[in-house]
């Protein structure tokens, strides 16, 4: 067997392995079990992070997370591009964030992939998608519903498929979510 196929198969079995122990870990009803899979994985993430049940996880080595980050409930984290999250962020239920993907008008459908970047007191709500490639704005809010496809700027409301400015958000850069200490301890 070639030594590029047998790297190949061999990297599948440890993304296999890895997302197998995370499916079972992630219905561990406490928060601290799932921050420290994920570190024991050697994703990087800050003090005070609150992850919710039902979290997807791809590559966590290639995941950052500041400080006072909330993660709720059935989120997708496709790392396998990378993926940094600023300090006192929140992503809400059901965000998919994808840094990979396969090329539609590639002849052979080739996979491709792009990091992902989110600022600093940025709200990411309810059943957003971020596609690959895309950076969002320190205090960025992108509205519920949205699909990510490009850059946004610092300190607006976005909405809409595909996200766009709707208006200008005031910058506060002074407000702390809490999220750990204001998390459920079983959730």
């Amino acid at each position: 067997m070639p030594k590029s196929l047998l790297r190949r198969k061999l990297g599948l079995i440890a993304g296999s392995l890895e997302t197998s122990l995370y499916h079972v870990v992630q219905v561990i009803p406490v928060n601290i079990v799932r921050i420290l899979c994920l570190r024991m994985m050697g994703a990087r993430i800050g003090a005070g992070v609150a992850i919710n049940h039902g979290l997807q996880i791809r590559v966590a080595r290639r995941i950052a997370m500041d400080d006072d980050i909330f993660v709720a409930e059935d989120v997708i984290l496709d790392a396998r591009g990378g993926i940094t999250i600023g300090a006192h962020t929140s992503i809400n239920s059901r965000v998919q964030i994808w840094t990979a993907q396969h090329d539609w008008q590639s002849p052979d459908f080739a996979y491709v992939q792009a990091p992902i970047r989110i600022g600093s007191h940025c709200w990411i709500s309810a059943g957003v998608i971020i596609l690959p490639g895309v950076s969002i704005g320190e205090g960025t809010v992108v509205a519920a519903g949205s699909v990510v496809t490009k850059d946004l700027e610092p300190w607006i409301l976005a909405g809409g498929v595909p996200a766009r400015k709707l208006r200008d958000r005031p910058v506060v850069r002074d407000y702390r979510l809490d999220a750990a200490a204001n998390k459920n301890w079983f959730w």
